[in-house]
């Protein structure tokens, strides 16, 4: 992997760490209201920040596994990952086997 896929990787390292500080603060309103969270896509686009809303079972099983990541339609990286399941308005991609699935289990916020 070249250290172009290794920034992305990065950057959807970051992203998701964004996203975990966001379903803090949402979760009490997210789960009194039945309401979903609303996070920002985790994709490797630098200078994203397109928001999707995931109901917070949806995020939580993702955030179960570290090679899952979700992502606006359309950017996801054939590259790196592939689409496990889509959603109204998100996909889940999952790492591919290699450097790009380490990178992701190495920099999981709930690991």
């Amino acid at each position: 992997m070249g250290e172009n896929q290794r920034r992305k990787a990065a950057n959807e390292a970051v992203f998701r760490e964004v996203n975990e500080r966001i379903e803090k603060l949402q979760r009490p309103f997210a789960v009194a209201e039945r309401q979903p969270l609303n996070i920002v896509c985790e994709c490797d686009r630098l200078g994203c920040a397109e928001p999707l809303r995931v109901d917070l079972a949806i995020y939580e099983k993702v955030r179960s596994d570290p090679t899952l990541f979700l992502v606006s339609p359309g950017h996801e990286d054939d590259s790196i990952e592939d689409v496990v399941d889509t959603g109204g308005g998100y996909m889940i991609v999952r790492k591919r086997v290699g450097e790009p699935q380490e990178i992701a289990e190495e920099t999981d916020p709930r690991g």
